[in-house]
């Protein structure tokens, strides 16, 4: 399956033969097509109101014709004609397809694409605007916080604890997972208490207690699905306290349960590496991990891979997301303040 976006021509345009990605001067086209490259997608194509379907990189000559001037018969006619160009460089059943065009230029198109989004559906030329400009800066966001912590070192299992701040932020990879040119971050991650980040990664890589670390007890619930393993109910149980170690212990397979954690065990060392920095106050590291996961969570350019094991998982937020995470997405991204203290506590410049 691959991602194809349809941006609709604009009326303002060069007065000269050109590509067509230069072809058109409005500020709403060139959004368009900045946060369309930003997505990083198989194809863009233009949906032009003369021409049809369009190649960025296809020379055509500047015109005077839109289809909001068009009757109804006429947009129909246009629409087949499009239609037949894209089954021509599309599958247009399996194919996953962005319209960011306006109604005019999608409604007779529409009924013969089985996978379709229209992420700006309703909204007005000036909204359009503004979400655009927005979900671009998140983009870059993301892309620079990936470059920065991929450019720092990695930890893997086993690491050495005297590299550990006692208090901090962690940065999670996974083997396979690739976004904005380099590793896919899929968890981030810090600790209340003081002095507790060496202990807390300890119960993620090392300690098989599924119901201190959620990170696993996730793991181990896109482990179950993906085989549809019965024991998923008994898995949900959480047996932190006394009472539900007392009402639950004689109906757990315990068994099994180790055989489970085991396995998450085994999977997170193998495929798991991490990076961590310093953050010694409680509340910035709690205010900028929230935003960091906000900021992942609304990239459209930073999704998880076809084969990544969180896509199993029955939990929705965790497939959408593309992290090992539920709580603090689609929140507040990180500010231009945010990344220049983030890049101050890294110690770059």
């Amino acid at each position: 399956m691959e991602k194809i976006i349809l941006i609709s021509c604009a009326s303002k345009k060069i007065n000269q033969k050109s590509i067509a990605q230069n072809l058109y001067k409005s500020v709403l086209f060139q959004k368009n097509l900045q946060y369309a490259k930003s997505l990083n997608p198989d194809k863009i194509f233009i949906l032009s109101a003369k021409y049809g379907l369009l190649k960025l990189d296809e020379e055509v000559e500047p015109y005077d014709k839109t289809l909001n001037k068009m009757r109804s018969c006429e947009i129909k006619e246009w629409a087949t004609t499009v239609l037949n160009q894209l089954q021509k460089v599309v599958d247009l059943d399996k194919d996953e397809f962005v319209f960011l065009a306006g109604n005019n230029y999608r409604k007779f198109l529409l009924p013969s694409i089985n996978n379709y989004k229209i992420p700006m559906l309703g909204l007005s030329i000036g909204k359009q605007l503004k979400w655009l400009t927005w979900k671009i800066k998140v983009i870059e966001n993301c892309h620079k916080i990936h470059q920065l912590f991929n450019g720092m070192k990695k930890h893997s299992f086993p690491f050495n604890e005297q590299e550990i701040p006692e208090n901090g932020i962690y940065i999670l990879f996974e083997k396979g997972e690739f976004a904005h040119s380099t590793n896919r971050i899929v968890r981030i991650g810090t600790h209340t208490g003081n002095d507790t980040l060496l202990s807390r990664l300890k119960g993620h890589f090392v300690n098989e207690n599924k119901d201190r670390s959620i990170f696993r007890k996730n793991i181990g619930r896109a482990l179950l699905n993906k085989n549809k393993d019965l024991f998923l109910t008994q898995w949900e149980i959480d047996l932190t306290t006394k009472n539900a170690r007392k009402l639950y212990s004689n109906s757990i397979d315990f068994i099994k349960q180790k055989e489970i954690e085991r396995r998450i065990t085994k999977y997170i060392q193998d495929n798991i590496s991490f990076v961590v920095f310093q953050v010694d106050d409680k509340d910035k590291r709690l205010k900028l991990e929230s935003r960091i996961i906000s900021t992942i969570s609304y990239c459209n350019a930073c999704k998880p891979s076809q084969n990544w094991l969180g896509l199993s998982s029955p939990i929705e937020k965790i497939r959408k997301s593309g992290l090992w995470l539920v709580k603090e997405l689609w929140k507040t991204p990180l500010s231009n303040t945010d990344m220049i203290e983030l890049k101050q506590m890294l110690k770059i410049k």
